[in-house]
Order: C-alpha cells, then sequence, then structure tokens
C-alpha cells in the first residue's frame, strides 16, 4: 500500500468490498491502523448497506468525514487444495445450499447471464430453485463458544452480522455492525419441497419461527464433520471448504456508506 494513502474509494458490489477489506489485512492487523474504506456502491444486492441506519448518496461519501467503526469477521478454513487459508468479511459467510447456489450464481453460464440482465432477484431465485433440487443435506459438528456442542444434519449454516442477504431475504433478527456478536443461523435437515416451502420466510423475515430453524449467538463458531464437500462463501464470493472456525475483530476497521 502507497505510504500516505488512508481511504480508498470502493466502487461495486458487496463482493468487491470483500476484496478490498481482505486487501487491507495481514494476519489480523490492519496494513495501517488509520485505514477508511469508502463503499460506493454499485452490485446487485449491496446488503452491507442495509447494517447502517443513516446512508449517505454517493457523492457525498466522497468527501465524507463521517465512518462507522465496524467489527470484522475472520473464518479458517481450506482452500480447494485442502491448505489453511483465512478470510475476512462484513455481511455473513454460508455453508450449504445457500453457498451452493451462490456458487451456481456466480457461475458465467449464458443462461444466468442472461437472467441476471433480466433481473437480479429472478437469477437469484432461479440459482435457489436448481440447488434445492440438487442439493441434499450434509452432517457437521458445530460448536458455539466451547459451551454449546451441536450434531446435526444441515441444510445450510450461515454466520452472519447483516441480517439481510440475497438482496431480499432477512432472517428478521436484530444485528448490528458493531455489537461484538456472531449471528449464527442453522436450516436442520429436511427435504426438497419443504425447503422450497421455507422461502416465503425468508423474504417475511420469519424463518426462526419455523420447525427446523435455529438461532444462535457467539463469540466464536466452529464447523466439522468427516467429507464435507460443501464450498464456503462469505460476502458472495466462493473461498473453500470446511471445516471452519469463525471469530470476531471487534470494532476494527472504519467504513464509508
Amino acid at each position: 500500500m502507497a505510504e500516505g494513502v488512508k481511504r480508498i474509494y470502493v466502487f461495486g458490489g458487496d463482493g468487491t468490498l470483500n476484496e478490498a477489506l481482505n486487501g487491507v489485512i495481514e494476519n489480523d492487523v490492519l496494513l495501517d491502523p488509520d485505514i477508511e474504506l469508502a463503499f460506493l456502491s454499485a452490485g446487485s444486492s449491496c446488503d452491507v448497506e442495509k447494517m447502517f441506519p443513516e446512508k449517505l448518496d454517493l457523492i457525498d461519501r466522497i468527501e465524507s468525514e463521517r465512518s462507522y467503526l465496524v467489527d470484522v469477521c475472520r473464518v479458517a478454513c481450506c482452500d480447494d487444495w485442502g491448505n489453511p487459508i483465512v478470510r475476512y468479511f462484513l455481511v455473513n459467510s454460508s455453508i450449504g445450499v445457500i453457498s451452493q447456489s451462490i456458487d451456481y450464481f456466480n457461475q458465467k453460464k449464458p443462461f444466468m447471464s442472461f437472467l441476471k440482465r433480466l433481473n437480479i432477484d429472478v437469477a437469484a431465485i432461479y440459482a435457489g430453485l436448481i440447488n434445492i433440487f440438487q442439493f441434499d443435506n450434509f452432517s457437521a459438528d458445530i460448536t458455539i463458544d466451547q459451551t454449546e456442542h451441536l450434531s446435526r444434519s444441515l441444510k445450510n449454516l450461515t454466520v452472519f452480522k447483516c441480517s439481510y442477504f440475497g438482496g431480499g431475504m432477512n432472517y428478521g433478527v436484530e444485528s448490528g455492525y458493531d455489537d461484538g456478536k456472531l449471528h449464527v443461523a442453522l436450516i436442520n435437515k429436511m427435504g426438497r419441497l419443504k425447503t422450497l416451502s421455507y422461502i416465503p420466510s425468508l423474504y417475511s423475515g420469519s424463518v426462526f419461527k419455523k420447525a427446523n430453524a435455529e438461532y444462535h449467538l457467539g463469540y466464536r463458531v466452529t464447523l466439522s464433520g468427516e467429507n464435507i464437500s460443501v464450498v464456503v462463501e462469505t460476502d458472495g464470493e466462493i473461498i473453500g471448504y470446511p471445516p471452519c472456525e469463525y471469530s470476531l475483530l471487534p470494532k476494527f476497521i472504519k467504513i464509508i456508506i
């Protein structure tokens, strides 16, 4: 990073902001303690914006002196070759049918590209439907703060700071950019048709009223198991595979938004 650079302008969506975030952190330390990321949102969903109560117009963000000091989530997992990696994120990380759907959504296939040009929400729903019928369930052991030990057959696990995801979906719980907590959503084993029936509750924010859904809070979350071949996603980017360990860097970086 060039000497004296204190503010980086990020023009794009959540994934672009995620790449910038990972570019300014090394071994859990900011390359410069005074660095700021100014988010000029132009992506398909921009869920990170939904964490903040008062958003500036894009032009005002360029010279604004107002910033938010936000928590950053850290996840340690494995890359495609089984090597340990660490990534950082602001919004959420999923493992299961959601991450598989995002992987499909991100593929540069002609029909997906056509749907994205037509309507982003339609493209996201299509990717989700495809994976509901292709993806089954997976078994995992989950530990939260070394006090809760859960063995589950899962459809999906999400660790999040922002309750919103996928543009219009919402877990329906209060979460904050600086609350010092990891929010955990578990969607337990279910068949394909029942999974379909859960989609409206994700758009209405009522999924935790469903019998197969669980909500937890913690500071450190691990997921492990044998032969888990499900991709791990952070802020819309596919990063690797389990086992995973999530932790928190509280009030870590300034965001202008």
